[in-house]
């Protein structure tokens, strides 16, 4: 690092928080109205905050009680507004932005099938001009919180004549458009979580729905999933969000069974493991700072992150013995933070086994890793400018 975290005497902390002092209880419309819900975005949306001036908005809008606004609408703040506001008209920033910031509006990302979540350019969702308006067919699957979102990032393909990845769009939908079905998914615990599958069936949206032009749809979905896999390089429990390996540690000493000679172990090399996740999040906030944009990085982090957050659960878990069986939420000790669905250890444990599946699995990142940042040759492709209409095992079904 090559900077110093800013103190309590900083001038921007001191501004930041006398402002909540002022305005208790705010809500997230009050936040965005300072620029504050996405505050490294351009005005009027942002405040353009750098790096460091980010980091003081998030500690003061935690320290007044509050869950960060890109933790309750992840998919708008963190991923894809950022699309919006590369790729999108002005039209569409002003439709869907004021509501995306105030928390109001939650997205969903339309992107995963049945048929092949890693290879997003095997999907086989259609949409198909027709005069003013597309017509969508397709299913989608593991949608994070499809059923409370209002607007949907949805990439479908649009050119099946063209090979596989050059073909794609995409388009931001009403998700309460005639056509539009949400199924929630029940989890092994026979609760339901976040994720959802989606059927979307002869769905009529208007042409201005598209963002960017026809067939950038892959280069705009990669910029979107790199932007998400830096957003993960944190030393949470799931994805970079929830308790850390400090928190873990600090439960195991209150409770004393850091005594536990076999745990004690596990929980010193997990520890370790946050310590780094967190200096290179520090190291990610260096690179903003000296305006390095995201890059392969991110698959890195989230590489080493999401089994790590495994391991905490798991941790957690254990150190109840037998009762660790049974679902619990007060299995550790916790400081008094918001994190939205992961505050707890036991619904992160249960969730914990989608951390190496979610936005790119590990095979995918080490792939990545190997092929763009370490130089290794890249694996050859068959398919790669083959027209997608003349893919065998059925993949040419989405053209008809």
């Amino acid at each position: 690092m090559d900077f110093n975290l800013p103190g309590e005497d900083d001038p921007r902390r001191i501004k930041v928080r006398e402002w909540f002092e002022k305005n208790p209880n705010p809500t997230y419309a009050q936040l965005a109205e300072q620029g504050w819900t996405a505050s490294n975005w351009p005005e009027p949306w942002g405040v353009s905050a750098d790096a460091e001036t980010q980091f003081i908005i998030d500690e003061e809008i935690v320290r007044a009680g509050l869950e960060l606004p890109y933790t309750i609408n992840a998919i708008a703040l963190n991923q894809c507004g950022q699309s919006l506001l590369t790729h999108g008209t002005e039209a569409q920033r002003q439709k869907f932005l004021p509501g995306a910031l105030a928390c109001e509006d939650i997205w969903c990302m339309l992107f995963s099938e049945p048929s092949g979540g890693s290879d997003l350019g095997g999907l086989r969702a259609t949409a198909k001009r027709d005069g003013d308006h597309y017509i969508v067919n397709g299913h989608k699957i593991w949608t994070s919180v499809a059923d409370e979102a209002l607007v949907g990032v949805l990439v479908a393909r649009t050119d099946p004549g063209k090979p596989k990845h050059m073909g794609l769009s995409v388009f931001l939908i009403d998700m309460n458009s005639p056509g539009v079905t949400v199924n929630p998914i029940i989890d092994m615990s026979g609760n339901k979580n976040e994720y959802n599958e989606v059927f979307l069936d002869n769905v009529k949206i208007p042409a201005d729905a598209l963002l960017g032009r026809e067939g950038d749809g892959w280069r705009i979905v990669m910029e979107q999933l790199q932007t998400e896999r830096v957003g993960m390089t944190k030393p949470g429990v799931v994805w970079g969000l929830g308790p850390t390996a400090r928190d873990l540690m600090d439960g195991l000493i209150k409770t004393g069974r850091i005594s536990d000679p076999l745990l004690r172990d596990d929980a010193a090399k997990v520890y370790i493991e946050g310590e780094i996740l967190r200096l290179l999040t520090f190291r990610n906030m260096t690179n903003r700072i000296n305006g390095t944009p995201a890059g392969f990085e991110g698959s890195a982090g989230k590489m080493m992150s999401s089994p790590h957050g495994q391991r905490m659960a798991d941790i957690a878990k254990r150190s109840q013995g037998a009762s660790g069986m049974i679902r619990d939420p007060d299995v550790l000790p916790l400081p008094n933070k918001k994190w939205g669905m992961f505050s707890n250890w036991d619904y992160a444990y249960w969730f914990s086994p989608a951390n190496t599946l979610g936005v790119g699995t590990q095979e995918v990142l080490l792939n990545v890793v190997a092929e763009r940042v370490l130089g290794l040759p890249r694996d050859s492709d068959p398919t790669a400018k083959v027209p997608f209409s003349e893919l065998s095992g059925g993949l040419a079904k989405a053209a008809e």
